[in-house]
Order: structure tokens, then sequence, then C-alpha cells
């Protein structure tokens, strides 16, 4: 008999009261580190969907910034031609053509023309070149597809920011896939200093993880 409580002395030294405490502790442990995962993963699954939607909106954005921006370029376009010929009709001398080509100049042409004029141009050196130089000339489909390439960059980045949140949430389940392994081998050593080590490491480990994911952003 006494050869026997010496060959179990290791684990005799761990009682059972606080056998029974650690092996609850470790339950407790590894029942919250299965809730830490499940909803670390669901979240990254939530930000993972905002990441696709952000995507998405970018993506039609983009497609309607470069509409727009074709729309834009076919009106300049149109408008170059209309000043060519106004030009011309103005230094062959015939006003009638001139003037019939001004009076249906579209806007913005019209109002940047006329501002163009008022800066003589043909007599002062410093004065633009055209009168698309100037900021009276501006396009509405210029500016909404500006506007439309500004939102697309905007998602894009949401886009990214929200896939860095889901991989962060994702690396969470990581974390606790580790408390979940030291929380189980923690009765494992027959030596209670290692057992309790390992416990207190997973304890503390699960801590830290839980009191950085909250602090994160949630859907």
């Amino acid at each position: 008999m006494e050869i026997e409580r010496d060959a179990s002395l290791p684990e005799s030294r761990l009682g059972p009261p606080a056998r029974q405490w650690m092996d609850l502790l470790s339950a407790v442990v590894m029942a919250a580190a299965t809730v830490a995962t499940a909803y670390s993963a669901y979240q990254s699954s939530l930000w993972n969907g905002e990441q696709n939607a952000h995507k998405s909106r970018a993506t039609a954005a983009l497609v309607r910034a470069g509409k727009l921006s074709n729309l834009a370029m076919q009106r300049t376009a149109v408008h170059v031609n209309l000043l060519v010929h106004w030009l011309s009709a103005v230094n062959r001398d015939d006003h009638r053509t001139a003037d019939f080509l001004f009076a249906r100049f579209p806007e913005p042409l019209r109002n940047a023309t006329e501002a163009w004029l008022a800066m003589k141009p043909f007599e002062n050196p410093s004065a633009p070149a055209s009168p698309f130089d100037l900021p009276q000339y501006a396009l509405q489909e210029k500016i909404e597809a500006d506007r439309w390439e500004q939102t697309a960059q905007d998602e894009s980045t949401a886009a990214d920011n929200t896939g860095a949140l889901s991989n962060r949430y994702l690396l969470f389940t990581i974390i606790y896939a580790s408390v979940l392994f030291l929380a189980g081998i923690s009765g494992k050593f027959k030596w209670p200093a290692i057992d309790l080590t390992v416990l207190v490491l997973g304890a503390v480990t699960l801590l830290a993880g839980v009191a950085i994911m909250i602090a994160m952003p949630r859907v």
C-alpha cells in the first residue's frame, strides 16, 4: 500500500476539492472561449458582408462616374466645335454667322465665353487660351462624375477598413482556439503547478482577447 501511494504522489499533491475547483474553472474557461469563438466568427462574417456591400457600391459608383465622364467629354467636344466655328466666323468678319452661333451657345459655354471675352483675349496675352480654362466652364456631368468617383474612393476605403475588421475578428477565433487547447490540457499533466500555470495562462489569454474584442467596432 505504501508503494502505491508513493507512485501516485504527483497526483495526490492536489486534493479532491482543489481538483474539483480546477476542473470547474477549466470548464468555465472552455465555455467562455467557445462563446467568444462563436461571437468573433459571427462578427467576422458580418464585417465580411459589409466589405462586400462597400465593394459593390464602389463598383456601381465607378460605372456611373465613367458614364458621366464620357457624356461630359462628348458635350465638351460639341462645345469646342461650336467655339471653333464661332471664332472662325469672327475672324472672317462674318457677324451674321458669329451672332447666330453665339446666340445658340449652351451653358456653361456661353457664360464662360462671356467671361473670357471680358478679359480681352485678343489683346491681353495673359488671358486664358480658351473659355474652357475658366472656372465658369463647369459641366454638370463633369461635376457629377467627380462626385461619383469620390464616392467610389470612399466606398473602396470603407471596404478595406471593414475587410481589416473581418480579418481581426477571424484572428480572435484562433486566439480562442488556443485558449480551448490550454484549458483542455490543464488537467492532463498530473502535476499541480503545471496544470495551474497552463489554466491561468489560458484564462489570462481569454480575458485579454475579450477585453480587446469588446473595444472593437461591432456591426
